[in-house]
């Protein structure tokens, strides 16, 4: 009868939790028909597994609204974290078979115990606290365990997802072995001895807890604000809130903990599937370090096979894999720490059962305890060393590049420890070139580093400090566009990349351009300071511009330099005169070939415009629709494209997204006040494309977007035909007129667009050149349109008249006496314009009278 009690009790137990933690988050199984929709589905809901076209997922009731307004049918799965009641430990000692887990009270009490029992090896900080109050504690191990040395600093941390607590153990385990081995174990010896271990077993407790502090049964995935820790980071690809939510107290305590920190290796523990997961989760592409990330996750996982039974540790590819490549997510801790840190992290899924019977964490700690050691051990391999100064000694903080192999968009270069100067850069086996940078010293490159596999190679590296000077760079000026024909008034804002500060610095502005006039070329700076300061000039420098001045000239300009110390230096800089710029101050989109798609077009709206009147406004969508303005031109040279915009949206779910020729530069979602924001674009025709997309449900602030003076770079205007009126004509006299156009880009080709010109005896060619013999009077009209290479059109009506063939009517003249003035105007009909008379043959000659233009013959015979 006590044995049905008992499991009648379990039972009731797994029942309620399953109620209370379903209240919260509910896991659940759904199919897709392409991987594709991946994409999409990560920033809806907690993907939590996929096998093939098979998802596993956790939804909060938000997240599980919009997922269904998607029209997936999925099927609820029991959670979890309530699938058994485990065996539970009070204290340190009935947790010393390690077969069971142990209460929070039992938890905090045995972290504080490692610190008490071994002084000389163990430190234990609380590095903040959850929405619930509980501890985040994290375990320090190591030799001079009070002191900041020349060593890796390595760090664990576990159970951020709180249903996945095999990893909780584990890592509390591991802090139990390492000090308990040290000084007879040789790999833990030589790893306390050499590292500062730092380790974290539970990053949720709130989540593990969920249930009471008494039982981990009832764990959940998220925090106590129903937050998925792992998508709660800030993303390189998706920004800074991806998840559409604030950053939680348990994603601060750990992004402050990294940050005051060095970590050169880290990895976090998870449950559910069985493989070491390597960045990146949020870009398909590889990581500058892949080969040698791929070669750490295939070392962890082989030796797992060694120590494990068979099938353990086989998921993906054996055991590792992209985390792309699985499934992508965005606000990931691994992504986070490796890209905003400078750490290399891997994720490691360690149990396909999350909350693991207690009885099998035993022989789990055997399939992981050689690999978990191993992977710290990393750390000691590779390029080491110690940047100083060379004058002093003294350790600086410098940035570690390896040219050639790191990428900017990885941001794979990696920093030292500024308190002891010294660096940890593993890699694979190869031969490098190492450059070594710090603010106020000469950049360093050693070349041809040879790195072993399995081995550390030793380089330090003295960096000599910059002369303390100033060093004086143009920034950027306040004068808005530059126009031909315009006054420009702007404040001159400098930076100071010397090490010395710019004190009473004084410009004067100076050009040989012969388009700009200077008006005002003087102005004191407040101080500047070294290493990075800014400042604007009190005053404003001034210049007129020719109205003669070419659009896209640039324009040179000098800024002579002085300051106290001695200080005298010309700062160069270039301004574009002439850029074409829409500002939507016609009140319409008709300044340019705007076109409009989506379900609404965009707006002309004259609330809180960037400048002027009038901005551009996304139109008023509804949920899974967009609205979208696009422009298309063609860019004669490289330059840029800058604009402003602003949104107000619902964060991390609706977006402004900016496109180039179809390729998504940026987006920007929240709240975000006027921005400006600048992208190269190459030669050629480029369509521009602003678009306010919004998900499956909610709103959020004014639920739209503002784009704001798009500053375009070198553009072909608009083909314009300047030929506006054409000159009468005479029948039967032949025509060469030649008709005009501007702007326009490639070969312009002229067309007599509705055939007008058909039976006139005239011809329009594709140059423009009307030609031809008119042979009859009246009047002749026609529309002559251009196209040039980019499809950019323009058409004009002309028209003239053609007057009859002109007949002298004049046929006989009276007669006249010797020694008498003559004098007899002649008349003629038809013809063009002013008449010219002449004696075509010059039979006048000779006889006293001529013929003048006017037509008249006059003159006395002899």
């Amino acid at each position: 009868m006590k044995r049905v009690v008992c499991l009648t009790l379990a039972l009731l137990a797994v029942l309620v939790t399953i109620v209370y933690s379903e209240s919260y988050e509910t896991y659940f199984k759904f199919q897709i028909t392409d991987r594709a929709e991946l994409d999409k589905l990560t920033t809806v809901i907690s993907i939590d597994n996929v096998k093939e076209l098979d998802v596993y997922a956790y939804a909060n009731e938000k997240q599980l609204s919009r997922f269904e307004q998607m029209g997936y049918t999925y099927t609820v799965l029991p959670h979890p974290g309530s699938l058994i009641v485990p065996e539970m430990a009070t204290t340190k000692d009935g947790l010393a078979a390690w077969d069971a887990y142990p209460t929070y009270t039992a938890y905090v009490d045995m972290m504080y115990q490692f610190a008490t029992t071994h002084p000389d090896l163990c430190q234990v900080i609380n590095i903040g606290t959850t929405v619930q109050g509980r501890a985040l504690l994290v375990a320090k191990l190591s030799d001079n365990v009070t002191l900041s040395e020349d060593e890796p600093e390595v760090f664990y941390t576990s159970s951020m997802h709180g249903d996945e607590t095999t990893g909780y153990i584990m890592t509390l385990r591991l802090i139990d072995s390492l000090l308990t081995a040290y000084g007879s174990d040789s790999l833990i010896t030589r790893l306390i001895d050499s590292c500062e271990i730092w380790i974290n077993p539970l990053g949720n407790p709130d989540g593990t807890y969920h249930g009471g502090n008494s039982s981990v049964s009832g764990a959940q995935r998220y925090n106590a604000n129903d937050v998925d820790l792992n998508r709660n980071y800030p993303d390189p690809d998706d920004g800074q809130h991806p998840d559409g939510e604030s950053w939680q107290p348990e994603t601060i305590a750990m992004m402050d903990f990294a940050t005051n920190h060095n970590f050169v290796i880290s990895a976090n523990f998870h449950g559910g599937a069985e493989v070491v997961n390597y960045p990146w989760d949020t870009w398909s592409r590889l990581h500058a370090d892949n080969t040698w990330m791929v070669n750490i996750s295939r070392a962890f996982a082989d030796t797992v096979h060694h120590y494990a039974v068979s099938g353990y540790m086989t998921d993906l590819n054996n055991g590792i894999t992209n985390g792309y490549a699985w499934y992508t997510i965005t606000g990931g801790r691994q992504d986070y720490m490796t890209y905003w840190r400078g750490a290399r992290e891997v994720t490691i899924e360690i149990s396909s059962t999350k909350l693991l019977p207690a009885g099998q964490l035993p022989a789990h700690w055997t399939y992981l305890r050689t690999s978990m050691l191993n992977y710290l051990e990393n750390a000691l391999y590779g390029i080491r060393g110690i940047i100083t100064d060379a004058v002093t000694g003294q350790p600086i903080p410098a940035v570690i590049r390896i040219p050639g192999h790191d990428s900017d968009l990885d941001s794979s270069r990696i920093f030292n420890d500024p308190d002891v100067g010294d660096y940890h850069r593993m890699i694979a086996a190869g031969t490098y070139d190492v450059e070594v940078s710090s603010p106020a010293y000469y950049t360093k490159t050693i070349q041809n580093v040879t790195v072993t596999n399995n081995a550390g190679t030793r380089l330090d590296i003295a960096l000599d400090p910059l002369p303390v000077y100033p060093d004086l760079q143009y920034v950027s000026h306040d004068g808005g566009l530059i126009n031909p024909g315009g006054d420009v008034s702007m404040h001159i804002t400098l930076k100071n990349n010397g090490a010395g500060s710019a004190t009473t610095a004084v410009g004067t502005l100076t050009t040989s351009d012969s388009y700009v006039t200077i008006t005002q070329d003087n102005s004191v700076y407040p101080t500047i300071d070294a290493l990075g300061g800014t400042a604007a000039s009190f005053d404003f420098y001034a210049f007129s511009v020719s109205p003669s001045c070419p659009m896209y000239h640039q324009a040179d300009f000098s800024l002579v330099m002085t300051a106290d110390g001695g200080y005298a230096d010309t700062v160069t800089f270039s301004l574009n005169i002439g850029q074409i710029a829409e500002g939507f101050e016609t009140g319409d989109f008709t300044a340019m070939p705007w076109e409009m798609s989506g379900s609404l077009p965009w707006t002309i709206t004259t609330t809180s415009p960037y400048e002027g009147a009038d901005c551009a406004q996304s139109g008023a969508i509804g949920n899974s629709l967009s609205s979208i303005m696009s422009v298309t031109q063609t860019v004669t040279s490289a330059g840029t494209i800058t604009f402003h915009y602003r949104v107000s949206s619902e964060s991390g779910w609706d977006y402004l997204r900016f496109f180039d020729n179809s390729v998504e530069k940026e987006k920007w979602s929240g709240e975000v006040g006027w921005t400006e924001i600048s992208y190269a674009v190459s030669a050629g025709t480029h369509t521009f494309s602003w678009r306010y997309t919004k998900d499956g449900s909610d709103i959020g602030g004014s639920d739209c977007a503002w784009v704001d003076l798009i500053v375009f770079p070198p553009i072909s205007s608009a083909p314009v035909i300047t030929t506006t009126t054409l000159p009468d004509w005479t029948a039967e006299s032949p025509i060469s007129q030649q008709l005009t156009a501007s702007g326009g880009s490639g070969t312009l080709t002229w067309t007599d667009k509705n055939g007008d010109l058909s039976g006139t005896a005239l011809n329009l060619s594709s140059t423009g050149l009307l030609t031809g013999t008119p042979t009859a009077a009246g009047t002749i009209s026609f529309t002559a349109r251009i196209v040039d290479g980019a499809g950019g059109n323009d058409e004009q009506l002309l028209g003239f008249t053609v007057n009859a063939a002109m007949i002298i009517t004049t046929d006989s003249l009276p007669a006249g006496f010797v020694d008498q003035p003559y004098s007899q105007s002649l008349s003629a009909s038809g013809g063009t314009g002013t008449k010219s008379w002449g004696d075509k043959d010059g039979g006048l000659a000779g006889t006293g009278l001529t013929l003048s233009s006017g037509g008249v013959v006059s003159g006395t015979v002899t």
